[in-house]
């Protein structure tokens, strides 16, 4: 499904997919796979989450800038991956 969103630079055409699973893949966690909607850019080249992913995921941002991160019922704080080329 495409969809038209607003954005600070104005309107951006995107791609709605229905149907996605989702799993927070990270050392000492077992992965639990949840649906999502994939919603792509055609204009962006990162993957981003939404505050509605990040908390199904239960992902407690500490430090956006650095890529800290820790789960909710843990006091191990996370460094986000490296993005791969």
């Amino acid at each position: 499904m495409v969809e038209t969103y607003g954005s600070t630079s104005g309107l951006v055409r995107v791609y709605r997919i229905k149907g996605a699973e989702v799993s927070l893949i990270a050392e000492g966690i077992k992965a639990h796979p949840m649906a999502s909607f994939l919603v792509i850019s055609e204009y962006s080249d990162e993957v981003l989450i939404n505050d509605q992913l990040i908390s199904r995921l239960e992902i407690v941002i500490e430090d956006p800038a650095k890529g800290l991160w820790r789960l909710k019922e843990e006091r191990r704080l996370r460094t986000s991956e490296p993005l791969v080329p």
